[in-house]
């Protein structure tokens, strides 16, 4: 049942080093079964996104980005619109940003206007544009606040009369 012979090494597979580099655009699924891509550091996409899964962000794209989940790395660079339900910044983004729960990174700079339902800054995260939440009413200003038919009688002077 044992044997005293020692294990041969010959048929063992030797650990090479790995020549290739990462993918730059690479999917996964976790055990959840959501899954996510990348679009790694040195690529630049150009053309507008739109993903149904997570995005993890450190290239370059030259487009707006609309997907569920959205993290951009560092050294990433987004030149357009951003459409999330939740969204971490840590890179620039030049353009408009609409997210449910937003957090804007310390490394962040943004240059547009802002929409959201939660936002956390942190210090040093840079945004040059407006805040607007999600529920926030603007006033309609072509909509009459004023019934015509309950205006006050208009004020006449007569040439004889002085006004105060």
């Amino acid at each position: 049942m044992f044997s005293r012979s020692k294990p041969s090494h010959d048929n063992v597979p030797k650990h090479q080093p790995a020549t290739s580099q990462a993918p730059a655009v690479a999917r996964s699924s976790g055990s959840s079964g959501s899954s996510f891509s990348i679009i790694g550091d040195g690529i630049v996409i150009t053309g507008n996104i739109e993903s149904k899964v997570d995005l993890h962000i450190d290239g370059e794209v030259i487009g707006d980005v609309k997907c569920l989940s959205l993290v951009q790395g560092p050294s990433s660079k987004i030149n357009g619109a951003i459409v999330a339900q939740n969204a971490s910044l840590s890179g620039s983004v030049e353009g408009s940003i609409d997210a449910g729960d937003l957090v804007i990174a310390s490394t962040a700079r943004i240059g547009g206007d802002v929409t959201y339902e939660n936002v956390t800054i942190e210090q040093g995260g840079h945004v040059d544009g407006k805040f607007k939440h999600r529920s926030s009413k603007t006033p309609n200003l072509a909509k009459s606040t004023v019934s015509m038919n309950d205006m006050a009688i208009p004020l006449e002077l007569k040439a004889d009369d002085r006004a105060a």
